[in-house]
């Protein structure tokens, strides 16, 4: 059934770019309106999130995000379609950095860290980089092996890529950046309390890994911001300017401030940003669960 499911997935990229367009917004919509009816868990671990990241918003504003998001969510998973199957030419076309000129804008001698948020376009700013640079990004396993194959070789698509699982540990990770290969990471999932801290996102406590922190220190990496919007049926890749003064003085307070510099980028793109992740599952000692 998987395999099926792959197979007509895969087969929408030869579609002309104009005819999948129409035919991708229109399965999103209908995706959206089945998953926000009848996914009760989804939906209510969005509608907490963004009740707690705004407290100030109406019910009905989050119900509207909230639809926004899972149109948004689907329509991005559907384009790994093509993202994963098209050329160099056509990825191009359809994944533009805005300013490329920052891929290669760090300290010389210096690792690099392009920190990666957790924005539904997430994917195509990976491989859109790809065709500039190997990088070295780690990974969770899925539980299905045949759709983990996919994924993986999706993101090895482009470019000379390296992707560690989570199981590998990181001194792999750490000795592919020593050898000049930047780091493509993630840093808001909630992994629980290992290697994490409490620091508040949007005011509320959250288990934050610490890596960007410790890696950036050990290794004096450049940390690149990178983010990514889904516009008018194609994306939009931004890479900020390296992070001036970090890591700050520990790794609490180096986590605190990239929560601070996410919730920023957050604000101006609120509805590609993954509310469907339980962000907050992990609560300090004595607090109640959201979720």
């Amino acid at each position: 059934m998987t395999r099926f499911f792959i197979r007509a997935w895969f087969g929408l990229h030869v579609l002309p770019f104009s005819m999948y367009r129409l035919l991708a917004f229109v399965v999103s919509a209908l995706l959206a309106i089945l998953v926000f009816a009848f996914g009760a868990e989804r939906r209510n671990v969005t509608l907490i999130n963004l009740k707690l990241c705004f407290p100030e918003s109406s019910r009905a504003q989050r119900l509207a995000w909230t639809i926004r998001h899972m149109f948004l969510y689907v329509r991005t998973f559907l384009d790994r379609a093509w993202l994963w199957n098209c050329t160099e030419a056509q990825l191009r076309e359809r994944v533009v950095i805005t300013n490329p000129e920052r891929i290669q804008a760090h300290s010389p001698g210096k690792s690099r860290i392009f920190l990666a948020p957790h924005f539904l376009g997430l994917d195509a700013a990976w491989s859109r980089l790809g065709l500039e640079v190997d990088m070295v990004t780690m990974y969770s396993n899925q539980k299905n092996l045949v759709l983990n194959e996919v994924i993986r070789q999706g993101r090895e698509r482009y470019g000379d890529q390296l992707l560690l699982s989570r199981q590998q540990g990181v001194r792999p990770l750490i000795q592919a950046m020593k050898k000049g290969r930047p780091l493509y990471y993630l840093p808001d999932m909630d992994f629980g309390e290992k290697d994490s801290v409490f620091v508040t996102f949007f005011g509320v406590e959250a288990a934050t890994v610490t890596a960007v922190s410790r890696l950036s220190r050990m290794l004096d990496a450049d940390v690149i911001p990178v983010t990514t919007m889904f516009r008018g049926g194609k994306y939009e890749v931004t890479l900020h300017s390296p992070l001036s003064n970090f890591p700050l003085a520990d790794d609490a307070e180096s986590t605190q401030y990239l929560n601070h510099c996410i919730e920023k980028w957050v604000k101006t793109n609120l509805v590609q940003y993954l509310w469907l992740h339980k962000r907050f599952k992990t609560r300090p000692p004595g607090q109640t669960r959201f979720y």
